[in-house]
């Protein structure tokens, strides 16, 4: 075992360079190593400059890796099939569930924060009525002295409402009367301060959040007349702990994170050090209020996640001249359980409202069962497919071997299967068919082949688009054509027009056609938007004709190279963009004059890098569009004239009442008149789409 091994080690060295490489970076990283312990230290520079051989190193062997397992797991067909049902089933699946999870959680933490947010505002509303009752029973009141009138609000407070204290935690009350004030805890305590009245405060009710000396408070402001005067009541509740319990009640620990400086609180100075430093400010640092008595209860089941939501209170700056929201927000934070929240909602909707859950219950078995089935179908139909496979490979190693009388004797009874029959077949004629084989045959069966796939690549129908109506076809000059005409919708209401001819004819150029058409479809998905929007920046005709042309450049011969126009028109604005890369400018009919869409650049594949050009226009009711290849308008008589541009307009304005596929099939026919019926010098291909209202 390990002679084989450095006998494996020794063959890699001897054969590939990278080995070597890789064996004298081990050689020096050692050295390295030893003449930092001799030494007692090594330049920083040879240490880099071994990482990065190291790095090379193990990107090479990671690659030869990979490339060996892969071609030793997806071998063999089974295997390979199973991984592609992972990719195309299980991946997407899992990606789905994760995604819904995530869903779930978010959503569930926002309305966790939306649940807290309602609360405050609830409890908001509660200073409002309050005060509300208050100035009612103040307005009635048959005192009238100022100071009686005080005396007996604040019994009131202490004595009726002191009772709901627990709703009202650290309750302040300021009351003034007249020259009269008076500010007081809800249990009677005097407060040290009473809240000044900003000049901003002219309404006669307030209530809201504030912030008022670096603390946040949900405060209540009334004003009204009294028999012993005007009265102002403010009632203020800060936010603490205790308030935090009653907004997360049913729901889960609540806290807030503000900054005292943000909120109007002015960060004490660091004094200096008494050598001419100046004093400095410290760095802001956050203030963290939570909930005490509220706890997350446990997990009911293992799918019963804890979720987190945040949302922000944007208070008013209290003492600013002006109404003002504070610079920094004031963030609150809850954390709370599925079950929690499913069960709020479910009971705020009634019992009755659980029947969805336990549909959406009977609906997930239902599909968990379907799964399952699935997956039993799928590893059936897997091993009839292999094993169909396996004797397959054994018969054409047979036949390989020169074995032509072996028979793999497979009943057919699907398709798959039948192959066996068609291979035993295929050996039973093998010698006679190698003996009528012939290159002609070989080449127009190539040919025929190339044909109907060329059909393939045209447009097999034409899309339908507001306000602009289309039709394409292509006469080829030798069976497969150079030329190539597309439509590709963008959505509904969008449209690329696509109309190009490559270099040369025959089967050479339909090659080089089939490649760019690929290349154009592949391009114009990749960079339109799933939800089809026509946007100038992403779908740039021009840049568009830059990336293909650099692409063509370095995937095509020298001497090959297509001439392409390219369009994209947008049927809400009635907008076409175009670019034309050495194509022939297309005809615009409007009117009775003609306009040349001559904008853009060099042909495609010719010049790298080449930056292109677009124009815009704006189509009208009743203008006609005409695109086509240089074939029709190069088309020879007897005589060797050009059918020329000229003639294919008077052409055109002669049939531009028929309709699309008459005009087409007139512009043929005039041209076949042209050239006396011979056949076609080049590819012909034509493009006309009619503007309407």
């Amino acid at each position: 075992m390990l002679a084989t091994a450095i006998d494996l080690l020794l063959q890699e060295y001897r054969t590939r360079p990278m080995a070597r490489f890789a064996a004298w970076t081990i050689a020096f990283g050692l050295a390295l190593g030893l003449t930092s312990i001799i030494a007692g230290g090594v330049p920083a520079g040879l240490w880099i400059l071994l990482v990065i051989a190291l790095a090379i190193t193990t990107v090479y062997y990671i690659g030869r890796v990979v490339g060996a397992l892969k071609h030793h797991v997806l071998w063999h067909f089974r295997r390979r099939l199973i991984v592609t049902y992972v990719f195309i089933a299980v991946v997407p699946v899992v990606l789905i569930l994760v995604l819904g999870g995530l869903a779930t959680v978010m959503l569930n933490g926002q309305f966790a924060a939306f649940l807290v947010a309602l609360r405050v505002h609830d409890q908001v509303e509660e200073l409002r009525q309050v005060n509300r009752v208050v100035a009612h029973e103040a307005h009635l009141s048959e005192v009238k002295t100022a100071k009686e009138l005080i005396e007996q609000l604040h019994r009131f407070y202490v004595q009726e409402l002191s009772t709901h204290s627990a709703s009202y935690p650290d309750l302040e009350i300021a009351l003034s009367i007249g020259s009269e004030k008076r500010a007081f805890y809800l249990d009677g305590k005097p407060l040290p301060k009473f809240p000044a009245i900003p000049p901003w405060l002219r309404m006669e009710e307030f209530a809201g959040v504030v912030s008022d000396g670096g603390r946040i408070y949900l405060r209540s402001v009334d004003r009204g007349e009294t028999p012993a005067g005007p009265i102002t009541m403010v009632l203020s509740e800060p936010f603490s702990p205790k308030l935090l319990d009653i907004v997360g009640s049913g729901i889960g620990p609540v806290g807030i994170v503000f900054n005292p400086e943000e909120q109007g609180m002015p960060a004490p100075a660091i004094p200096g050090n008494g050598a001419g430093e100046l004093p400095r400010r410290p760095r802001p640092r956050a203030t963290t209020l939570q909930s005490k008595s509220i706890i997350l209860p446990p997990p009911v089941n293992f799918l019963d996640a804890d979720v987190f939501g945040t949302s922000t209170l944007n208070p008013i700056r209290w003492a600013g001249t002006t109404e003002k929201r504070v610079a920094g927000p004031v963030f609150v934070y809850v954390t709370s359980r599925l079950s929690t929240l499913t069960g709020r909602l479910l009971g705020t909707l009634g019992r009755y409202s659980r029947i969805y859950v336990a549909l959406f219950l009977v609906v997930a078995a239902i599909f968990l069962f379907i799964e399952l089935m699935s997956l039993l179908v799928g590893i059936r139909l897997t091993r009839t497919v292999t094993s169909a496979m396996d004797k397959l490979y054994d018969a054409t190693e047979r036949v390989k071997a020169g074995d032509l009388s072996y028979r793999i004797n497979m009943p057919a009874d699907d398709q798959l299967s039948s192959l066996g029959e068609a291979f035993d077949n295929m050996t039973a004629a093998l010698r006679r068919l190698m003996r009528e084989a012939h290159e002609k045959a070989v080449l127009e069966r190539d040919l025929q082949i190339a044909r109907e796939v060329q059909q393939q690549l045209f447009p097999t129908r034409i899309p339908e688009v507001a306000g602009l109506k289309l039709y394409g076809a292509c006469r080829p000059a030798r069976g497969v054509s150079g030329d190539y005409y597309d439509f590709l919708p963008i959505g509904k209401d969008r449209l690329g027009i696509v109309l190009g001819d490559v270099s040369g004819k025959g089967v050479s150029a339909a090659l080089i056609m089939s490649a760019v058409q690929s290349i154009i479809r592949t391009r114009f998905y990749a960079d339109s938007s799933s939800e089809g929007r026509f946007d100038s920046a992403s779908l740039s005709t021009a840049d568009f004709f830059g990336k293909l042309n650099q692409q063509m450049f370095e995937n095509t011969p020298a001497e090959k190279y297509a001439t392409c126009f390219y369009a994209l028109y947008d049927a809400d604005a009635r907008r076409m963009v175009y670019t034309n890369a050495g194509h022939p400018a297309p005809l615009l009919f409007r009117n009775g004059a003609t306009v040349k869409l001559d904008v853009g650049g060099t042909p495609l594949g010719l010049i790298a890098p080449m930056i292109y050009h677009q124009a815009e226009l704006t189509l009208e009711s009743g203008d006609i569009l005409v695109a086509f290849s240089d074939g029709l308008t190069e088309a020879e008589n007897s005589f060797e004239e050009e059918f020329g541009e000229q003639r294919l307009i008077e052409t055109i304005q002669r049939a531009q009442d028929y309709s699309l596929e008459d005009m087409v099939n007139e512009i043929y026919r005039s041209i076949e008149d042209w050239t006396g019926g011979n056949e076609p010098q080049d590819d012909m291909t034509l493009i006309v789409a009619r503007a309407s209202s």
